[in-house]
């Protein structure tokens, strides 16, 4: 089996090959789907209760470096809007001031942005370069994408903002898990129940645990945002992320059978800006 969401990592098979069959899926209410999914239609098998779960992507008051990896080799979409987009770019990561600095000149930096897996030199990722080449910082704390945030000045809509970003990007924390031969797919959540089958590590994960959040350990690095009052189920929160990857007919059958089970009640879909939108 694979990690789906790193078939195009940088790193390759030892980053989304399985070493064995996961069997989470045969103890839990599925769904059966085709999904569109970049142009191509799979076979999906969606754990959908975890939709109810809650999520609160308050990226901008945590210290976690959510972005300290780079998960998959950039679109020419994305190396588009950053050569449009060049002052803005480096004014936000630094980086073609960094490659100057190590004596890259412009032009091969530009064509580093064309053609390089990461859109800078290899060599450069790990050392003058650290946690995703298009991350930022804003301030000593949390950590960005400068991608979104280009997009967010230049007025784009929710679509052209998840199409200009990695697919594994858009959609994390969700996790899909592949068969060998991608005759299948596995779409599910990380939380206490399926830890251990997903790719991250729940606990560590405070923006989908909220008693984590609540906890002395997480408050001491991060005093200020995670309320408790923010928290809403994610296929709220990730509403317009999941219209546009997977369709309306995903959203509107996942919705549907989390009302029938009173896993979520119509009350819960009051009107609610998407962290998508929100801007620094």
């Amino acid at each position: 089996m694979k990690y789906f969401l790193f078939l195009n990592h940088p790193k390759g098979e030892k980053i989304y090959k399985l070493s064995e069959k996961r069997e989470y899926f045969k103890s839990v209410n599925t769904i059966d789907m085709s999904l569109k999914i970049e142009g191509k239609v799979y076979d999906c098998v969606v754990d959908y209760t975890v939709f109810s779960n809650l999520a609160n992507f308050d990226c901008f008051n945590c210290q976690d470096p959510c972005c300290a990896d780079n998960p998959s080799i950039y679109s020419n979409e994305t190396r588009n809007l950053i050569l449009n987009n060049l002052e803005l770019y480096n004014m936000l990561t630094k980086n073609i001031e960094i490659l100057n600095e190590n004596e890259y000149s412009f032009e091969e930096i530009i064509n580093h942005i064309k053609t390089s897996p990461l859109m800078v030199p290899e060599e450069t990722v790990e050392e003058e370069i650290s946690l995703c080449t298009c991350s930022f910082k804003p301030n000593n704390k949390s950590t960005l994408c400068s991608i979104h945030s280009i997009c967010l000045k230049n007025n784009m809509s929710a679509e052209e903002i998840i199409s200009s970003k990695p697919l594994v990007c858009n959609l994390w924390p969700l996790d899909i898990i592949a068969e060998d031969d991608l005759s299948k797919l596995y779409i599910t959540l990380p939380d206490d129940f399926t830890t251990g089958f997903t790719i991250e590590d729940y606990y560590d994960t405070p923006c989908i645990n909220k008693e984590l959040a609540k906890s002395s350990t997480f408050r001491r690095k991060n005093p200020e945002g995670f309320h408790e009052k923010d928290y809403v189920p994610i296929l709220i929160a990730y509403k317009e992320t999941l219209i546009h990857i997977f369709g309306k007919e995903f959203y509107e059958k996942i919705k549907e059978n989390l009302l029938k089970e009173n896993l979520l009640y119509p009350e819960d879909f009051q009107e609610y800006k998407e962290q998508i939108f929100r801007n620094i």
